[in-house]
């Protein structure tokens, strides 16, 4: 069983999507795709890899090690990994232990400033499935769900705080 099996999330709409994402990888003549997840400030953090690797990345993930959850934006780990709990009271982030990227199929792009590259964004999961509670897509699946409970929904937009004339 993969990672997307585990984590429940190899729904045939995802299979649809890896198979679109297949196909444009191919037909692209893409040489490499970025995998990226943002961070807790909202930086995007992530691995490169090269076209042929991302079918089988897309149902088993990529592993990262959990200090790349753990920086601030100067991009130092704070936090103090080597310690019981990882800084978090947390087994699972011991000794800057492995967590996976699972890369969500439709996100995929080709970036349009570099025609080669592919990328999508990922989820953060633990080796059986299970979600990684610093996961931030995680985290807003979570709200907007509580959001939907009590009859509410989220809408943003953009707000311009600089207009150059």
């Amino acid at each position: 069983m993969h990672l997307a099996e585990k984590a429940g999330l190899w729904t045939a709409e995802r299979q649809a999507a890896v198979r679109e994402a297949e196909r444009r990888i191919q037909a692209g003549e893409l040489t490499v795709v970025r995998l990226s997840f943002a961070d807790q400030h909202g930086i995007l953090r992530g691995k490169t890899l090269v076209a042929g690797e991302i079918a089988a990345a897309m149902k088993n993930g990529v592993g990262f090690t959990t200090t790349m959850l753990l920086k601030d934006t100067s991009h130092r780990t704070v936090f103090p990994v080597w310690t019981p709990g990882g800084g978090f009271g947390m087994k699972e982030l011991e000794g800057a232990a492995d967590v996976m990227m699972l890369p969500d199929p439709g996100t995929f792009r080709v970036l349009p400033w570099a025609p080669h590259t592919g990328w999508m964004l990922c989820d953060i999961l633990y080796a059986d499935g299970r979600p990684m509670p610093l996961s931030t897509r995680h985290v807003l699946r979570q709200s907007l769900a509580a959001l939907a409970e009590q009859g509410y929904e989220l809408v943003t937009g953009l707000e311009v705080e600089f207009h150059l004339f």
